[in-house]
């Protein structure tokens, strides 16, 4: 009996855990970052998919706000610190895992920042 109530707690523990643990970074996908827009009340009309291949990114989306806003994503966090220390441009956008954020409205920085 004492075996099973022993089990019965280690299995809960383990529960515990594996459902508090914050998502991974295979888990945020661009659809997070356009749920995110949407739910602060921005319109997410995707304009059009921008050059991504130019910073090294493997894909990225481009909307319009009251300002340009274009989300870019690469296969790795360290992917990306690596290519944003070497290329001048983006060197100060703001990222987030592994995406990017190319715009000048502070309201679109904060929302891109705090998904996850």
């Amino acid at each position: 009996m004492k075996k099973l109530v022993s089990l019965c707690l280690l299995v809960l523990v383990v529960s515990i855990f594996a459902g508090c643990s914050s998502p991974k970074e295979d888990e945020v996908s661009l659809d997070r970052f356009i749920e995110a827009y949407k739910k602060q009340g921005i319109e997410v009309n995707i304009e059009a998919k921008p050059a991504a291949q130019l910073i090294q990114a493997k894909d990225g989306i481009v909307f319009i706000s009251d300002k340009k806003i274009a989300i870019y994503e690469y296969e790795t966090a360290k992917e990306l610190k690596k290519i944003q220390s070497e290329e001048k441009l983006i060197q100060e956008w703001k990222t987030n895992g592994r995406f990017l954020l190319e715009t000048k409205d502070d309201k679109a920085e904060e929302i891109f920042t705090n998904v996850n």
